[in-house]
C-alpha cells in the first residue's frame, strides 16, 4: 500500500535525525555501529508494516463498502491524492520535529515553573 511506503520514507528521515539529535561527535567505528543499528531497524519496521498490512485489508473490509474502498482508490490516483501520499512524511517530519524542539521544552519547563523544581541535571 501506498501509504505503507510512506510510512517507510517518514521513518527514513526520522531515524537519521534521532542520531543527530543526540548532538555528539562520533567516530568511524561508532557511525558505522549506528548504521548498521539503523538498518537493522529498518528491517524490522518493514517486517511491521508487511504484518500490519494484511490486518489492514480486513478493517477496510470491515469499515468501508466496496464503492468506498473504490473512492478511496480513486483519491489516491488523483492529483491531490498523490500529493497527500507524496507530502505526508515531509508533514509527518515537521510535527514531530515542532514537538521535540518546541512543544516538549515548553511543556517541561512550564512543569518545572508549576513544581518549582528542575527535571533536567
Amino acid at each position: 500500500m501506498k501509504q505503507d511506503s510512506a510510512l517507510i520514507k517518514a521513518f527514513d528521515t526520522f531515524g537519521p535525525m534521532l542520531a543527530q539529535k543526540k548532538n555528539q561527535p562520533m567516530d568511524s567505528v561508532a557511525k558505522a555501529k549506528e548504521q548498521e543499528s539503523m538498518k537493522q531497524l529498518m528491517v524490522i519496521v518493514k517486517k511491521v508494516v508487511d504484518l500490519v498490512t494484511e490486518d489492514k485489508v480486513k478493517l477496510y473490509d470491515q469499515h468501508y463498502t466496496q464503492n468506498e474502498i473504490n473512492d478511496l482508490i480513486s483519491f489516491y490516483k488523483s492529483l491531490v491524492g498523490r500529493k497527500y501520499v507524496a507530502t505526508t512524511p515531509e508533514i509527518t517530519k515537521d510535527i514531530v520535529m515542532k514537538v521535540l524542539t518546541e512543544y516538549l521544552p515548553n511543556i517541561q519547563k512550564n512543569e518545572e515553573q508549576q513544581t518549582g523544581k528542575s527535571t533536567t541535571r
